[in-house]
């Protein structure tokens, strides 16, 4: 029988849109329709493909709905291509996906952007033959700007961006030539290709054998040496986030927290080590290494293969890793059940990321404790006074400060009282022969590499100039030649002054090149070795240096800064400072304080007076404050005085700053743009900018905001480095009481500002609490 009765109509499955967030500069979301096969699995937080443009880019959902969006059109719309494929985590924690949004507030960073940071490392498979790599020293070499040329350092940039390296294949014409001349200098490295399955990583730990830790580990007895810190583990027991700040020497900080491990691995939960270098992140996993504990950290930093940092952030994942000891990008790892985040030595520049996201490691680890409930360790010998500032109000302070009989003697010779242009004085060169005949070593620190700091006409008083930087050439004896330690371009040294054409042309601002010569003319018999950014540049000739030192196989070290970052440090029974205010002209509202501190880790290295150890630290300034607390070990002297100026002045810890830039290829249009800007701020003067309370009273001196006195702007000015790389740089600073004010401010303009002057090429850069001036 056929029956006339109509069938029912076909239930139309209901619709799905997606917003999904892809890693670009761009304020997003995009909304992207989802195939009926993805519908019944697709949740907010997952990892998926979709087509942007000609493109197929990774990006995650961060919203679903049934209904279209107002203002859309649905044919216009694109289908989402598919989830990750199989084998990969598909979604981001709740937790580091909020993570991601509170980076992008706080540091007015497109979403986007700040969703790369917790995204697993996903390498690219390689074909069979080779290609090029940065090493870790090109990458040093890249971010402090190291001399080369224009096409060379545009190479090193191209490869910075490209991890998975340049291979055979992508070479152009002359660019081989080049590939090998950064590759006898050790920046870049020619590594074979491997199939995707051969590649291991260094270290494999096992479940059983992470998780045997928390059984066999003994019980951790109470050591009377260590009282000092019992407010610090007593945190480590509770249950509330909580920032502590510890002061103490370099062996008591290891040993805390070398303790503070143990307590949280027995407890059940992860640990977290943030360091600022590569290279002392890897002395300090060995150093916290217990085989015998079931301690096995792991080493996470940008000098990894990508293949590498995939397996590892894998492990991570799967909560195979208990220990990790990383850079600032460790800090988005996805552990999970974290008792502590430890930031050792929390005053150091390489916590902040120089491109955006402009985030502070030691920031965003604060906002990833107090999710996490853990506990936050700032650790340092010398904490930054906005840390000092902010856990003094709230958290806990925790320090153990030197005994006097453990540190060195100091003497302090003010150079004006030595004949023009001395390098070393009387005194430190009577002192560098006792040294020398007791056996005892010296160093002789300098921060500033080169043979002289420039080049000056004795008729007009102009020096040399990169043509693209506007930036003053740093004079290199070594390469014979002008260098700008920008852009790397070099130039011949001139026979007269290009501006007003006198002969007299004299070096000023002596280097480490100048100081090892003098040292090698005064005291002919003796080893001497220079550890600064030129000699340590090649792989093979840095290790070989290490060596030496390591070995005691010299009688003097001239160095920079550099000898700072790897431990272990010698010690040595002299330490001479050649120019203690070399850093005091920085145009940095903090170089009084990185002097204080390099000041304070140069002393550092120095035996103590009983057994004859000796600081000789040379200046034109002997009366600075900086130089008063160091001769007098008095931190107090340094506090007080740079806080009040600070104060004064208005700059943190006493208000909150945001530092703006605004570049392009046209001068005028840069400088009409950055007005614009200044323009567009001045007219954030609602209550929900303002604000109902003050903090710190900014000085009537600058240019207020509003009737309440909460906001104000600096310029616009030129950059100190006026001209970049071809691009004119005008800044801004902003200056708030309340941070929240500054923030919302310049959010709402930034985003109008990058509407206005999208077809004219024009850069808005955004750094929060910024560590350098642009």
């Amino acid at each position: 029988m056929i029956s006339i009765q109509a069938a029912p109509p076909c239930k139309q499955p209901e619709s799905l849109f997606a917003d999904v967030i892809v890693p670009r500069h761009l304020a997003g979301p995009f909304t992207y329709t989802v195939p009926s096969l993805l519908r019944p699995t697709l949740r907010i937080g997952h990892r998926v493909l979709v087509p942007f443009g000609r493109s197929i880019l990774q990006g995650a959902v961060i919203a679903l709905s049934h209904v279209l969006p107002q203002g859309l059109d649905r044919a216009r719309l694109r289908e989402i291509h598919s989830l990750l494929s199989e084998g990969a985590a598909t979604d981001v924690s709740s937790n580091l996906f909020q993570l991601s949004r509170q980076v992008a507030e706080q540091y007015v960073a497109p979403w986007g952007q700040c969703l790369r940071l917790v995204l697993p490392p996903a390498p690219k498979p390689l074909a069979q033959g080779s290609h090029y790599e940065l090493t870790e020293q090109g990458r040093a070499a890249l971010a402090v700007r190291e001399p080369c040329s224009v096409k060379a350092r545009a190479l090193l940039t191209r490869l910075g961006k490209k991890p998975s390296g340049l291979r055979r294949s992508s070479r152009s014409p002359g660019l081989g030539d080049l590939l090998h001349d950064l590759k006898v200098r050790g920046w870049v490295m020619e590594v074979q290709n491997l199939p995707p399955t051969s590649a291991a990583p260094r270290t494999r730990p096992t479940r059983q054998a992470n998780h045997d830790s928390f059984s066999v580990t003994p019980p951790l007895i109470p050591d009377p040496a260590m009282s000092w810190s019992e407010p610090l583990l007593k945190a480590l027991r509770g249950p509330e986030p909580t920032r502590v700040l510890v002061q103490a020497s370099w062996t008591d900080r290891l040993r805390l927290l070398q303790q503070a491990v143990r307590l949280v691995l027995d407890r059940g939960q992860t640990f977290l080590i943030i360091v600022g270098e590569a290279e002392r992140a890897q002395w300090v996993t060995s150093l916290i290494r217990n085989d015998e504990m079931g301690i096995a950290p792991v080493c996470f930093h940008s000098g990894l293969s990508d293949q590498l940092k995939a397996e590892m952030w894998n492990q991570i994942h799967r909560q195979i890793v208990r220990v990790v000891v990383g850079t600032r990008s460790a800090i988005f790892l996805p552990l999970t059940e974290i008792g502590a985040i430890w930031v050792e030595g929390e005053e150091d520049t390489a916590l902040k990321e120089p491109q955006e996201p402009r985030y502070h490691a030691r920031d965003v680890a604060w906002l990833r404790a107090q999710d996490e409930k853990a506990v936050l360790v700032l650790s340092s010998a010398h904490p930054s006074l906005e840390i000092r500032a902010a856990v003094e109000q709230r958290g806990i302070v925790v320090r153990k400060l030197m005994p006097s009989d453990s540190q060195p003697s100091i003497q302090v010779v003010n150079l004006r009282d030595h004949g023009r242009g001395t390098v070393l004085s009387q005194p430190l060169v009577r002192a560098i022969e006792q040294a020398i005949s007791r056996r005892t070593g010296v160093l002789l620190f300098l921060n500033r590499k080169g043979y002289a700091g420039a080049l000056v006409c004795r008729d007009c008083g102009q020096v040399p100039r990169c043509p693209a930087c506007r930036v003053a050439l740093m004079y290199s004896r070594q390469a014979g030649r002008l260098l700008c330690s920008y852009c790397g371009d070099v130039t011949p040294l001139p026979e007269a002054c290009v501006i007003c054409s006198g002969p007299r042309m004299q070096l000023i601002g002596e280097g480490t090149e100048r100081v090892e010569e003098d040292a090698k003319r005064l005291f002919p018999h003796a080893a001497v070795i220079r550890l600064d950014g030129d000699t340590m540049r090649r792989p093979a000739q840095a290790e070989a240096i290490w060596q030496r030192v390591e070995q005691g196989k010299w009688d003097i070290i001239v160095g920079t800064q550099l000898l700072l970052r790897r431990g272990p440090r010698p010690t040595v029974g002299l330490v001479g400072i050649v120019q203690a205010d070399a850093g005091f002209n920085v145009p940095n509202f903090r170089s009084a304080e990185r002097t204080y501190h390099t000041l304070l880790d140069a002393v550092s290295l120095a035996n103590s007076t009983g057994t004859g150890g000796q600081v000789i630290v040379q200046t034109y300034l002997p009366s600075h404050h900086a130089i008063q607390a160091v001769a007098q070990n008095n931190e107090s002297i340094f506090l007080s005085e740079e806080l009040s100026h600070r104060t004064a002045l208005g700059y943190p810890p006493a208000v909150f700053l945001i530092a703006l830039l605004v570049s392009g290829t046209k001068e005028t249009m840069v400088h009409d743009a950055a007005t614009d800007w200044v323009a567009r701020l001045s007219a954030c003067t609602s209550p929900s900018v303002a604000g109902q309370t003050t903090v710190a009273k900014i000085p009537s001196t600058i240019q207020s905001i509003g009737q309440s006195n909460r906001l104000a702007v600096l310029g616009p000015v030129p950059s100190p480095v006026p001209r970049l790389r071809g691009r004119y740089r005008w800044q801004i600073l902003v200056k708030s009481s309340e941070q929240e004010a500054g923030l919302e401010a310049v959010r709402i303009t930034v985003k109008d500002m990058e509407r206005t002057y999208q077809r004219c090429a024009i850069k808005f850069d955004v750094d929060v609490d910024p560590i350098e001036m642009w």
